[in-house]
């Protein structure tokens, strides 16, 4: 790619969404505060480029076919792409949204269910408090508090950069003495970071 020499201020020109593209990457760059920035910054854009030349837009589940996948995958913690393919697809679910959740969530050929419903889950809600509320309309009303954990950790670190190690740990600290979980203990507990989340 050949450029013309620039001579004066008026042969420069700005793309139109450069702006926002560069304030993204630089709250990304504060809130992550990488050791190594080349190296996040290559990262940074491999998927931002990923994520804009990825497959067409396809639509999202609705949540009565994730209950159905759930109901159906009940009692299993892990299947193979195969099956959990076929269940999607007898739940009416998008082969190319199950193709999209299967490479987010990096799985060989094991798919572990519950993080496979979570991502399905969060690509049907618009905040972190959608998220929550989702997490106990799908996998039940009261939930092992490790389980539920383990699921909003599926949000870390690629997902949403808040959800860090310190806010896991915060959170299971917050859950230490509790052997299972619901939706109001959790929307209550005093934890400033998880507080600032649901309000966002």
């Amino acid at each position: 790619m050949e450029a013309e020499p620039i001579y004066c201020a008026e042969q420069i020109v700005v793309p139109a969404d450069l702006a926002d593209i560069l304030k993204a990457y630089t709250k990304e760059v504060i809130r992550r505060q990488p050791e190594d920035i080349l190296e996040f910054s290559a990262k940074y854009f491999a998927n931002l480029a990923h994520v804009a030349g990825s497959a067409p837009v396809v639509s999202v589940p609705q949540r009565e076919q994730l209950r159905l996948l759930h109901e159906r995958a009940a009692g299993e913690s892990q299947l193979s792409t195969q099956q959990i393919t076929a269940l999607c697809t007898q739940a009416g679910i998008d082969k190319a949204v199950v193709g999209q959740v299967l490479d987010a969530g990096h799985f060989s050929d094991a798919v572990d269910v519950d993080k496979f419903l979570f991502l399905l889950l969060a690509m049907t809600c618009e905040n972190f408090a959608a998220v929550i509320q989702g997490i106990f309309e799908l996998f039940g009303q009261e939930l092992p508090t490790q389980r539920f954990i383990n699921l909003v950790s599926h949000l870390a670190p690629d997902m949403d950069p808040d959800i860090t190690t310190q806010f896991l740990s915060d959170l299971a600290s917050a859950l230490l003495d509790v052997g299972s979980v619901t939706y109001d203990q959790v929307v209550t507990l005093d934890l400033p970071a998880l507080q600032e989340k649901l309000a966002a």
